[in-house]
Order: structure tokens, then C-alpha cells, then sequence
């Protein structure tokens, strides 16, 4: 489909519990480092759309007015308990989400990431049904026992079940689809980072952050291996690998925006 207004990159952040640990040290050890996070942003000058977890805007209000108060940020939705068993309803997770996120904000979301990208046809048309204008689930990548999405498009599209739901996908390197996310090009910097400069992009990214890809806590101490090799790869060196991204990003002539103007301009645009 046609996108108006140029090349376009979104900063998101998934503002989530840690990995379903339990206890006040673990459950949220990441948001120690929030304002770290947020002076990164500023010095970049990036523009954020923050994907929260309902049970988060509920315990944490704290953390979302410390983003609002000092960056040009936007919330959605990112399910209401992040489970990361793969076993709750998503039918459940969107209305639970929406009240808690509506109780807060005083509106309904505009747009929704489910946990771990687990999204389907009927998962589609729940969001539409419930007012949803677009959903950024889809990782159009394979992840084994999780999600095969190697057929799904790379750039914003109308899904064949919904009639104005629009799909931002998350963004993947074209070709080798390995995600445009800070875990990935972190734990991977070198060939990731290379790709970056000389593989083709597409014309619209979403670049995916979480705390846990940027400060090692307590939390990544509980992890079992290979997730914590992966989560503690290079973490020493996230910010400076951020800073590559974002400075390649808008060498090639990408924009900053919110996850908003992307859906404005996909439907400026649509054929």
C-alpha cells in the first residue's frame, strides 16, 4: 500500500512487569532505570509510543507520569496481565486492559501489542469489534513454539479480517525478517548493525525497546538459560548500539514519529 509523507520510524517501548516475577524487588526492578531511559530518548530528541500493560497502569502510575511529564510520548495497550504462558484468553486481556487503561487515561487505546506477538484472525477482529484502530502484534518472523508469521507483510497493511483495522507490524531486516528490535540488534550488534547500513529497508519501522534490553537488574538473575544469555548479551553496550540505530535510521532519511501519525498517514495513503 501507498504511505503518505516519506520514510517514517517509531521508537516503542513495552512498558511491562519483568518476566511474571513475583515480589516488589523483581516484578518491577527495570523502572529503576527509568529516568535513564528517558534522558537517552531526550538526548536523541525521539518522539515515543509506549505499549502498556493494563496491571502496570493500575500498580505503576508512577512510571507513566514520569514518561509524560518529560517526552513527547503516546500510550496504548499491551494486554492486561502480559501472561506469558500463552494460555489466556485474548478476548479477556483486551477488556480487562481497556477498562484498566480507560480508568486511568479517561479514553479508550487507539492501538494494542498483545503479549509476546500472539495475535490471529479472531484475535483481529476482537480489537476492530472493540474499537481498536491499529495493532502492532505482528513480528512478521518465525519464533518457534510462539509464532510463524514469514508470510505476513513488512509494511503496514489492512488485515483480510478487519474492515478499518490497520497492522503496523514490528519492524524485521527485509529478507533475513530478523526484528528491528533493540533485544535482537543488541545480542547481535555486529551483523545486525551491518545490515542496517546496506540492506534495503522498508519505508515504515517499528524499532521495539523494553527496560530489560537496556540495564541489567536483579531480575535478569532469575532467568533461566538461554533467555538469559540473551537478555545479559552486550547489555554493557545497549545504549551505544541505540544510538548507532537511531543515527543509521535518520542517515537514510526516516522521520520520528508516534505510532499515531503512522496510522494517520496509512490511511492518507490507502489505495
Amino acid at each position: 500500500m501507498t504511505i503518505a509523507g516519506g520514510r517514517q520510524a517509531c521508537i516503542t517501548l513495552d512498558l511491562e512487569n519483568n518476566w511474571e516475577l513475583e515480589g516488589p524487588k523483581l516484578k518491577y526492578a527495570t523502572f529503576e532505570h527509568l529516568d535513564e531511559y528517558i534522558e537517552l530518548l531526550e538526548s536523541l530528541d525521539l518522539p515515543l509510543s509506549v505499549f502498556v500493560v493494563g496491571q502496570t497502569v493500575e500498580e505503576r502510575p508512577d512510571a507513566i507520569e514520569q514518561l509524560r511529564e518529560r517526552l513527547d510520548v503516546e500510550f496504548h495497550l499491551h494486554s492486561y496481565s502480559h501472561d506469558l504462558s500463552g494460555t489466556a484468553s485474548l478476548e479477556d486481556e483486551v477488556r480487562k486492559g481497556k477498562r484498566a487503561f480507560e480508568s486511568y487515561f479517561g479514553r479508550s487505546p487507539q492501538g494494542y501489542r498483545s503479549t509476546q506477538g500472539r495475535i490471529d484472525r479472531a484475535g483481529l477482529r476482537t480489537l476492530e469489534s472493540e474499537g481498536f484502530l491499529f495493532d502492532s502484534s505482528v513480528f512478521p518472523t518465525y519464533r518457534p513454539g510462539v509464532y510463524n508469521n514469514l508470510d505476513a507483510p513488512i509494511e503496514p497493511y489492512r488485515p483480510p479480517e478487519a474492515q478499518s483495522l490497520f497492522e503496523i507490524p514490528v519492524g524485521v531486516v527485509p529478507g533475513l525478517r530478523i526484528p528491528l528490535s533493540q533485544g535482537y540488534i543488541k545480542a547481535m550488534e555486529g551483523p545486525l548493525l551491518a545490515a542496517l547500513r546496506h540492506v534495503p529497508l522498508q519505508d515504515v519501522v517499528v524499532f521495539n525497546t523494553h527496560l530489560q534490553d537496556f540495564f541489567h537488574t536483579r531480575a535478569h538473575d532469575q532467568l533461566d538459560q538461554p533467555k538469559r544469555f540473551f537478555y545479559e548479551r552486550n547489555i554493557e553496550n545497549a545504549e551505544r548500539v541505540f544510538r548507532r540505530v537511531v543515527e543509521t535510521l535518520r542517515r537514510d532519511g526516516f522521520s520520528f514519529m508516534k505510532m499515531t501519525d503512522v496510522y494517520e498517514r496509512c490511511t492518507d495513503g490507502k489505495d
